[in-house]
């Protein structure tokens, strides 16, 4: 199978965003005629880089309509406008004249420029996305200096649609080699564009025209790496398991050891018992604590609304712009769960301030990366540069919603908050933590604490990345589940072993190195995408800029989830093996 057929399979898994809309809004009689819209271009080996349909020299309208665009197609990037390509129901045309145009030297040079980038073209039929070359190079002219690639322009689109009855199933555009313009010379050259349209006869019905493109990523040799990878996750947790286990036993036979061993005037109190009454002293930068746990439960929030949505069918792949409308409301609506927890939690004073800080923590950051990188795409004129007026309504609606809502979590937060601290009589100064060795310091465990979980997930990381920058089959929500719970059991384990083998070396300071030892798989994670991008084919600033900015954000985003994750994990632990000792 050669590049382009692997690239056009790709982009009509990946890029599917045609609605699945009821029936009714898809039917037509013959002869009717439905638009087709242009929406953008690009390079192949950068699939951020993409301008609008246009920017190119092709065949135009007299007046260039834009497509009215919900917010989440804007932030998706889809720029579409009106065509001059007439594609009328169930009507075949063969070689229609789309329009003849003398191509200037900079019109060449323009096309000629595109096709040594691989550029593809983008555009939308009854809300199906169809996908073409715009040329080839040919390695076939020698010349005294040597061998020389030659640049032909595809001039014919063939466009192929099957239909069922009176609906659309399927559409698929093909540039036809065999229709191409040598332009190799800067010169003028007479072009005339044309296309034809084949309508062909099919028995699938109408609500499983995206089964298709959904059994793509069920394909065998994807298959067989999902539960590979499965497979070495579950050994991994397995294993880990058993290991701490025989560690905890351990534990506690020296610990009872020691206990029936002294005398009765000593104190028979041992390893973890000493700092009974350090442990539940909050931490040092209490307020920024608790913005992380704030900041971490939203977004957990947020990832466990979108897995509910995807599996009751309400958000899909194939919706355009789907995903980042539900981002942006679904994060927006979930900031009462930041105020809360940040409020809520080691608190005798006010809490706004830790509000406020939960709000900004992910967002802020975030924004401002937002920002510089639209500006970069401003200065390339690329469509992934977002309007002011998206940018406003963006804004708009965070603090219609976002800031109320973040103000009632915090209020409820401060009513019901709890105090870990009273529950043991802490002394005035916190004991002193004996010297550690280096794997029992933060550093090493951080290291463990992100290698483990990234070791199970690397495989199906490797398998994300490649599906959003690069040309493979997405993964299914349902193995991206899979894989998340995974790595919450992962992250959940190794803090619950680290945390009580830190407490039986009698060191108190728990709180801040749970939430370091959860969130350094996103360390791993970066790291990793600095491995991807260099053995992959992207190229040039505005892609490089886009590819480490976002990836710095959604591996930011993973720190703040999991270091919540592991807290609240370790604090279960301490919370049960101090309980009696309160008693006592």
């Amino acid at each position: 199978m050669n590049l382009p057929t692997v690239f056009l399979l790709f982009l009509t898994t990946k890029f599917l965003t045609c609605a699945t809309s009821s029936s009714i809004d898809h039917i037509y009689i013959v002869g009717d005629d439905l638009p087709l819209f242009v929406n953008k271009i690009g390079p192949l080996n950068n699939p951020s880089e993409t301008y609008e349909y246009y920017e190119l020299p092709f065949c135009r309208p007299d007046k260039v309509v834009q497509k009215k665009e919900t917010l989440g197609e804007v932030l998706n990037g889809d720029r579409l406008a009106n065509a001059l390509y007439e594609l009328k129901f169930r009507v075949d045309r063969v070689d229609a004249v789309l329009c003849q145009k003398t191509l200037g030297r900079n019109e060449i040079a323009k096309f000629r420029e595109a096709i040594a980038n691989d550029y593809y073209f983008q555009m939308y039929y009854d809300d199906l996305p169809l996908w073409g070359f715009i040329g080839k190079v040919e390695e076939n002219n020698f010349a005294l200096e040597g061998k020389l690639p030659s640049y032909y322009l595809f001039n014919h689109v063939e466009f192929d649609v099957l239909y069922n009855g009176n609906q659309i199933i399927e559409i698929h555009a093909f540039s036809d080699p065999n229709h191409s313009v040598d332009i190799n010379e800067d010169v003028d050259v007479d072009v005339k564009f044309t296309y034809s349209v084949s309508w062909k006869e099919t028995s699938t019905p109408f609500g499983n025209r995206m089964n298709r493109y959904t059994r793509a990523s069920k394909m065998p040799v994807h298959q067989k790496i999902h539960w590979f990878s499965f497979i070495n996750s579950t050994v991994i947790i397995l294993l880990l398991m058993g290991f701490l286990s025989l560690l905890f036993m351990r534990h506690q036979k020296n610990d009872l050891r020691k206990y029936a061993g002294g005398d009765e005037e000593e104190d028979k109190d041992v390893g973890w018992k000493y700092i009974h009454s350090d442990v539940f002293r909050c931490p040092s930068n209490t307020s920024l604590f608790c913005a992380v746990l704030g900041s971490g439960a939203q977004l957990l929030t947020l990832v466990v609304f979108l897995f509910t949505l995807a599996f009751l069918g309400i958000l899909y792949p194939y919706g355009r712009g789907a995903l980042a409308t539900s981002l942006v409301l679904i994060y927006t609506l979930t900031s009462a769960v930041a105020g809360y927890i940040s409020a809520s939690f080691c608190s005798n004073e006010s809490s706004w301030d830790r509000s406020v800080l939960s709000g900004m923590l992910f967002l802020a950051p975030s924004l401002s990366m937002v920002f510089i990188l639209n500006l970069v795409a401003i200065y390339f004129g690329t469509t992934a540069a977002l309007p002011s007026g998206t940018i406003f309504v963006v804004f708009l609606v965070y603090i219609l919603f976002g800031i109320p809502l973040l103000a009632l979590g915090s209020l409820l937060g401060h009513r019901y908050r709890s105090d870990l601290q009273a529950s043991f009589a802490a002394k005035k100064g916190p004991r002193e933590v004996p010297p550690l060795a280096w794997y029992q310091k933060t550093p090493g465990q951080i290291f463990i604490g992100g290698l483990l979980p990234f070791s199970a997930i690397v495989l199906e990381l490797h398998q994300l990345y490649a599906s959003i920058w690069g040309y493979k089959i997405p993964t299914l929500p349902g193995i991206l589940f899979i894989t998340f719970i995974i790595l919450i059991i992962l992250t959940a384990t190794l803090s619950i072993g680290l945390t009580f083998f830190q407490l039986t070396m009698e060191d108190h300071n728990w709180w801040w190195r749970s939430v370091l030892r959860g969130g350094a798989v996103a360390i791993f994670m970066f790291g990793y995408s600095i491995y991807f991008y260099f053995k992959s084919s992207m190229t040039g600033v505005l892609q490089t800029a886009i590819f480490f900015g976002y990836n710095a954000c959604l591996c930011y985003a993973i720190f703040l989830m999991l270091g919540t994750i592991s807290f609240y994990a370790s604090l279960t632990l301490v919370l049960r093996i101090y309980r009696d000792v309160k008693n006592e």
